[in-house]
């Protein structure tokens, strides 16, 4: 539009103001959406975390509880196993033999070990070595369960794995362990270099290292066969 001296007048118009995030209004609606978000992201994340906990405390669970059956079935086919073993024995003296015994052949399967009798006149040393040999060690009679079982089943003299030093020191089985102070029997004669112990009718006695005596070995016996058992 033009005025009286020629000049153009510009009509400009004022503009509204742009609301921007400083208004009270809009700033606490986004607060309150980021919350509830910030919340939301949390919630899915513990569940999350819980899950996972659960899942892994659940295979944990199912593990054990495999193991702990594995362990029964395994005991009860031992001990199955063994009767078997015990009833081919009464009805046939000196057989020992039966296709769930997981030891080898001419060796005898009680409790955890594999038992072998050997008819060979070797000093004690020669005879731990023998044992040795056979991935064995000589026998440790650590119980009175052992102790019967051995009884049953040899007459003869036989070295047993438990010596010392010398006459001051204690006795001890080839494992370090110590017997107990009624197991070895010194009722007879007490000599000194009497540092090795042979089992006989029942009772574990001292003896010169140098004799030579048959010997009994044991091993660790592996699990027994269960698709043998019928």
């Amino acid at each position: 539009m033009q005025d009286e001296d020629g000049y153009i007048t510009l009509n400009i118009k004022p503009r509204k103001p742009v609301p921007t995030s400083d208004d009270p209004a809009s700033s606490f609606w986004w607060r309150v959406m980021a919350l509830i978000l910030l919340i939301l992201s949390l919630g899915m994340v513990i569940g999350l975390v819980a899950l996972g906990i659960m899942s892994f405390t659940q295979q944990n669970y199912l593990r054990a509880e495999n193991e702990n059956l594995s362990g029964t079935l395994q005991q009860l086919a031992k001990n199955f196993c063994q009767d078997l073993i015990r009833q081919l024995e009464q009805k046939q003296r000196g057989s020992y033999d039966h296709k769930c015994s997981p030891c080898d052949t001419n060796w005898r399967y009680y409790g955890d070990s594999c038992y072998g009798f050997f008819r060979h006149n070797l000093t004690w040393e020669d005879s731990k070595q023998f044992c040795t040999d056979k991935n064995a060690t000589l026998i440790k009679i650590a119980n009175q369960n052992i102790l019967e079982y051995i009884k049953a089943r040899t007459v003869l003299i036989r070295w047993v794995g438990l010596s010392r030093q010398n006459s001051n020191k204690i006795w001890m089985w080839e494992d370090g362990s110590v017997p107990p102070k009624n197991m070895l029997d010194l009722s007879g004669d007490r000599r000194e270099n009497m540092n090795c112990a042979y089992f006989h009718n029942g009772k574990i006695r001292p003896t010169f290292c140098e004799d030579k005596h048959y010997l009994m070995c044991e091993r660790k016996a592996g699990v027994a066969k269960v698709d043998q058992l019928l």
